[in-house]
């Protein structure tokens, strides 16, 4: 945390978290669930999954750099540069996905729906944020590190 690095990290993890709570927590009247599955948003899924292990790769940078820990001296900054670029790229498959959704969900949309459509937006805007956050930190690590 006391680096550049370490703060975008932290940021990543943050943002992972309120995405996954954004796509996956369902509050509809009174109930409250955890949902997988989308009718009519089939790929939802898929974005879950990206969102949760690129949220865990996050957590494991994370408490790496939290107990002092070389991530780049321990993996190799070519490696650590090639496992950023791999979350970067399923970050932007899931923002895509969760773009287009939101025109799907609209009230206007093939699927309009009043609950789902608020959580598209949320998840979108954290999703593009990763997107940003991995672009600055390859940087960081590229040029820095």
């Amino acid at each position: 945390m006391r680096t550049l690095h370490g703060f975008i990290n932290f940021l990543q993890v943050l943002f992972g978290f309120a995405a996954l709570f954004a796509c996956s927590f369902i509050w509809r009247n009174t109930d409250l669930y955890f949902q997988f599955i989308y009718n009519g948003y089939g790929w939802q899924s898929l974005i879950l999954a990206i969102l949760f292990f690129t949220w865990i790769f996050a957590v494991m940078i994370f408490f790496s750099n939290l107990f002092d820990k070389d991530v780049v001296g321990t993996i190799g900054k070519m490696k650590l540069l090639i496992l950023y670029v791999i979350c970067l790229a399923c970050l932007i498959i899931s923002a895509s996905l969760e773009s287009w959704y939101i025109s799907r969900s609209a009230s206007d949309g093939k699927h309009p729906d009043t609950v789902y459509h608020p959580r598209f937006i949320a998840v979108t805007v954290f999703n593009w944020l990763l997107v940003v956050s991995y672009i600055v930190l390859i940087l960081v690590t590229f040029f820095f590190v």
